[in-house]
């Protein structure tokens, strides 16, 4: 009898932290599914991306050299020199 009980404890113990690993398993819910869009949604979605669209390419081409710290530095940054290979035997 003191097994089964100390068995129900450790069951009881382990629940919650199983509960998060249960969660994985559960199927997802898809949102709209199945509903069908009337024209007045889709146009308005259609509109919708193409003003998406129309804002993305107002977007500047960004800079090639963005390191700020390119007109104090001299010379270009070192290279780490190769590691030389040890012949310790």
């Amino acid at each position: 009898m003191r097994v089964f009980r100390v068995a129900i404890l450790i069951a009881l113990a382990m629940g919650p932290v199983s509960m998060p690993a249960f969660a994985q398993l559960m199927p997802g819910f898809k949102l709209n599914e199945g509903k069908e869009l009337s024209e007045e949604e889709k146009a308005r979605n259609k509109a919708n991306e193409e003003a998406a669209k129309a804002a993305r390419s107002k977007i500047p081409d960004a800079k090639a050299n963005s390191d700020p710290w390119a007109s104090v530095r001299s010379e270009p940054a070192a290279k780490p020199a190769a590691k030389a290979k040890s012949t310790a035997k």
